[in-house]
């Protein structure tokens, strides 16, 4: 099976060691849920059995209408604590799994006395005719304990050994309930013997439905969580997809690392030249040891041939969203990112690597260690070697390159890149970074608003606009840099990235 053949990848789900369900925050979420329901379920029954109850009470009298009048007030006292608790659980107001089993012990205990008080209520009334339909009595007191059964065992996420023993203690409460009740009055032996074997028949038979229905429950997300494993690791949350493939948020199954992991794209598996390129990316950026580089982990082939890699875990945002998100930043703190991603390719062109992608969304700026706007360069996808060679001895770079045809983002691409050069130098990345800073303080890449090609001809034949006709506040050696870094010849931009880290450090 292909990895195009497999169903889509569920999202934070796998199992906790606890509660043979999910992580406490999904298991909370999904618990609360549930409990939500039983609770407004809850409600709805008792405004229903007090219509009942208030119609009946009509036609009754002496001990009769006692009992129905008791019934009455633990409904009525039972019905603003479901309400309340169905306030509780709202929507928007997320509750600790703590918390929460608490009130699912707290329901079900209650629930079950209380359906065990309404049992031997009712008792009384169907004394006098329980030699007449012992049957059919038997049923009806088994539905209540039935339903609440059923309920746990399908709805509350639990292991079957804990739904077992949850369903036994409210089974033993049904125990006591039929010792005290026939300890009260005498009755024959045959008719409680028919009594009990149909209350019984029905209470077993749905405690077999509810324990088989939780075994299964369980079985399928074990295998839902194996189908979302790599390895050591288990994939959590699709965080986003680019040219590539598909990145998730993952977890080391051992070390509770938390880690990004990406996966080959469905529609290329199988394609020799996409495998190559994937691996590539991968041991190109193992290379870079640089801060503001990410760090690779590990990388690895599934049984089934999907291709990942896992990298380390990077929370906060793109420049694209952050951008999108607050508007154009101020010339000090761009300059302070461009520094940072300079520095980085400064490592990246002297191992001989060009990243050929630079652009806002490859780029994210988080707080690492305490320290705040922390650059980070990621998906070296389309990153060439100079003078890479295979382990035959020949050019590797030329077949793996041209897998994509026109390779990069057509918003930051150089003029060489647009041309079509398969293997463009340091410089191509030094104009990309240059339209990414543009990007930063206008909010705008060089030639926003056309379409991919129009942006393409415009890369390669117009001149860029001054970021300082949007912004004249701008300093001028900022915007200055940022022209020298969009100069059409490669010769008229910086001569290394780390010449232009030197310009920046100067603003």
């Amino acid at each position: 099976m292909t990895l195009g053949d497999r169903p889509a990848l569920p999202t934070r789900f796998r199992f906790a060691s606890g509660d043979g369900a999910r992580p406490h925050d999904d298991l909370a979420a999904v618990l609360q849920v549930r409990l939500r329901v039983i609770a407004g379920v809850g409600v709805m029954s008792m405004l229903a059995v007090a219509l009942i109850y208030t119609v009946r009470m009509r036609s009754l009298s002496g001990e009769a209408l006692a009992s129905m009048r008791t019934g009455l007030l633990a409904n009525s006292l039972l019905l603003p604590t479901c309400a309340l608790l169905v306030w509780w659980l709202r929507r928007g107001h997320p509750r600790s799994i703590r918390a929460l089993r608490w009130v699912e012990g707290g329901v079900t205990v209650t629930i079950s006395v209380f359906f065990a008080l309404l049992m031997i209520n009712d008792f009384p009334s169907i004394v006098p005719v329980l030699d007449v339909a012992p049957l059919d009595l038997g049923y009806s007191q088994a539905t209540w304990m039935s339903s609440l059964i059923v309920s746990y065992g399908l709805l509350i996420p639990n292991r079957w050994q804990r739904a077992a023993v949850v369903v036994g203690w409210i089974l033993g409460l049904v125990v006591a309930v039929d010792l005290w009740c026939f300890s009260q009055y005498e009755i024959a032996g045959p008719v409680a013997a028919t009594f009990l074997g149909a209350q019984w028949t029905v209470l077993l038979g749905f405690t077999a439905y509810a324990l088989f229905g939780a075994y299964r429950i369980e079985t399928a997300t074990s295998l839902a969580r194996d189908a979302v494993k790599l390895g050591q690791y288990v994939l959590v949350e699709r965080l986003g997809a680019g040219g590539m493939g598909e990145v998730h948020r993952a977890e080391h199954r051992l070390l509770r690392r938390p880690c990004a992991i990406k996966l080959i794209r469905p529609e290329h598996a199988g394609n020799a030249d996409v495998l190559r390129r994937f691996e590539r990316e991968v041991q190109t950026t193992a290379t870079l040891t640089h801060p503001n580089t990410i760090a690779i982990y590990d990388y690895g082939i599934t049984d089934d041939g999907t291709f990942y890699y896992v990298m380390e875990y990077l929370p906060g945002d793109t420049l694209e969203q952050l951008v999108s998100r607050d508007g154009p930043m101020d010339a000090q703190r761009a300059t302070h990112v461009l520094i940072q991603i300079a520095g980085a390719l400064h490592e990246a062109h002297n191992a001989g690597l060009t990243h050929r992608d630079i652009k806002p969304g490859n780029v994210m700026l988080g707080e690492r260690g305490g320290v705040a706007d922390v650059a980070k360069l990621l998906d070296f996808g389309l990153v060439t070697a100079q003078n890479a060679t295979g382990q035959d001895g020949g050019d590797v770079t030329g077949s793996i390159t041209q897998v994509g045809m026109v390779l990069g983002t057509p918003a930051y691409m150089s003029p060489e890149q647009c041309a079509g050069e398969q293997q463009p130098g340091p410089a191509s990345d030094l104009y990309s970074l240059g339209a990414l800073g543009y990007f930063l303080v206008t909010g705008l890449s060089p030639f926003e608003g056309r379409a991919p090609l129009q942006m393409m001809l415009a890369h390669m034949n117009d001149t860029p606009p001054s970021a300082r006709a949007l912004r004249p506040e701008l300093p001028a050696d900022f915007d200055a840099i940022l022209q020298q870094c969009l100069a059409k010849r490669p010769e008229d931009r910086f001569a290394s990235a780390r010449a232009l880290e030197q310009a920046l450090r100067s603003v």
